[in-house]
């Protein structure tokens, strides 16, 4: 299946964006010859990291994926199987975001209780895939609440020597998602390389990726590969950054200077206070904190935890996470690397997200899904059509490795082909045109991605 770039004005045209994505649907290989089974299990991964901008609350378009592609894609594939089987709509938000808020959004709630009525004997799962839930003040997390887990259980998977991280250089000085950094420093040592996976995602038959087009500020863009982060039960097993700088084999900001290593020290000692002491140990990191952004500015403005182009590590995470999905098993075992798991890739990129994405984006009024069975080849189009160029994002030029015992991408970079449905001819990667004049806005730390004009 070629990737292909679909153009649509609006959420709000239903008959448009219901008949590209089913266009799509209907040129998956596998999806075509889909029979009626009441065996069959797909699941549909969104991108749902937050219900909202991170400082405004009442944007969340640029943010999220749109409730109109969401519900376009479960009636589609709703309709293909049959009106049976299972479809389990599913992800893992950040620790601190409200998923009745996402539900919210667009009226969710209420159209998958439609598609429930519409389709009567289908079943229909909606999970929340985190085993945790934070409560934040002054960002810094203040209470940690059981969530109920996912009832396919979590599996391990360990990628040993054919993870991306194995003789990694940052060993030992890797950052999780959570204050105990001995966690995933536990999980990524010599040949333990492991991820926590929800169980319901890799026991599906078939994987629908729903992300947004985005800029991000560890991985420069965020759409197929980088959606899987959400399907982990423990974000803390994997790794964001590593402590220090290039000169060190860190990846946390760019240049050693004092005030960074100074800084860095600060945060570690204010993190073991904020675990050991919940009480009185919370409020010194979170004055701290405060202190720190008038003195050395937010983040927002200035490069930190790993946010700018020289990160090494996120992106290395990305892929294995691809790897784990793509080949792994219920047991924590992994199928033979010409049997991925089938696989759909839809982007909505109706309305993307620019600049200090993925929780700050400004909206882009881009006009555009991209459809695939391949993240490699549907984030190198993405790519593209934000005007960046792939091979300077190292999330995207990687994937492209042929020769890892369980590739993601199927041909090298430079024969991937395109249908694009806005010029209705089969084209050259390098030949897609940004979806909107002069691309998009990347974020302040990742200013190396524009690509020379056409």
């Amino acid at each position: 299946m070629l990737p292909r770039i679909q153009p649509v004005a609006a959420y709000e045209g239903r008959d448009a964006l219901h008949a590209a994505i089913k266009q799509a649907c209907d040129s998956h290989p596998v999806m075509r010859s889909w029979i009626p089974d009441p065996r069959r299990h797909v699941v549909v991964k969104p991108n749902w990291v937050q219900e909202s901008h991170e400082y405004r609350p009442d944007v969340w378009v640029p943010v999220i994926t749109h409730p109109g592609v969401l519900v376009a894609v479960l009636s589609i594939l709703a309709e293909q199987m049959g009106g049976v089987g299972m479809i389990t709509l599913c992800d893992a938000p950040h620790t601190y975001a409200s998923f009745a808020g996402i539900l919210a959004r667009g009226d969710l709630a209420a159209r998958l209780d439609e598609i429930r009525l519409h389709w009567p004997k289908l079943q229909f799962e909606l999970i929340d895939l985190r085993r945790e839930i934070w409560v934040r003040r002054e960002e810094v997390v203040v209470e940690r609440i059981a969530n109920e887990p996912d009832p396919r259980g979590y599996v391990a998977v360990n990628l040993g020597r054919d993870s991306l991280f194995f003789g990694h250089r940052g060993e030992r000085r890797f950052y999780g998602a959570d204050y105990d950094s001995s966690v995933v420093r536990q999980h990524h040592q010599g040949e333990i390389q492991e991820y926590l996976l929800a169980g319901t995602p890799v026991v599906c038959d078939f994987f629908v990726n729903l992300p947004k087009l985005k800029t991000h500020k560890k991985t420069g863009v965020t759409c197929c590969l980088k959606n899987l982060v959400g399907i982990n039960g423990d974000k803390n097993w994997l790794p964001h950054h590593t402590e220090g700088s290039p000169a060190d084999g860190g990846d946390e900001y760019p240049d050693a200077l004092l005030v960074n290593q100074l800084e860095t020290r600060l945060k570690n000692i204010g993190r073991t206070l904020a675990l050991s002491l919940p009480g009185v140990g919370n409020w010194l990191y979170r004055k701290a904190r405060n202190a720190g952004k008038r003195v050395l500015g937010d983040s927002e403005s200035t490069v930190r935890n790993g946010n700018w182009s020289g990160n090494d590590t996120c992106w290395r995470m990305a892929l294995d996470l691809n790897r784990c999905l793509l080949y792994g098993n219920a047991g924590g075992t992994m199928r033979e690397a010409n049997a991925p798991k089938p696989y759909l890739g839809i982007v909505d990129g109706i309305i993307g997200g620019e600049g200090n994405g993925p929780l700050c984006p400004d909206a882009v009024s881009s006009g555009v899904l991209i459809a695939g069975d391949n993240p490699a080849e549907l984030d190198a189009v993405a790519c593209r059509l934000m005007g960046f160029e792939p091979a300077a994002v190292p999330l995207v030029r990687e994937a492209f490795d042929l020769e890892h015992r369980w590739p993601i991408a199927r041909c090298p970079m430079a024969e991937v082909r395109v249908w694009d449905e806005r010029v209705q001819a089969e084209i050259s990667l390098s030949a897609v045109s940004p979806a909107i004049a002069g691309g998009f806005r990347p974020h302040f730390g990742w200013t190396n991605l524009n690509p020379a004009p056409l």
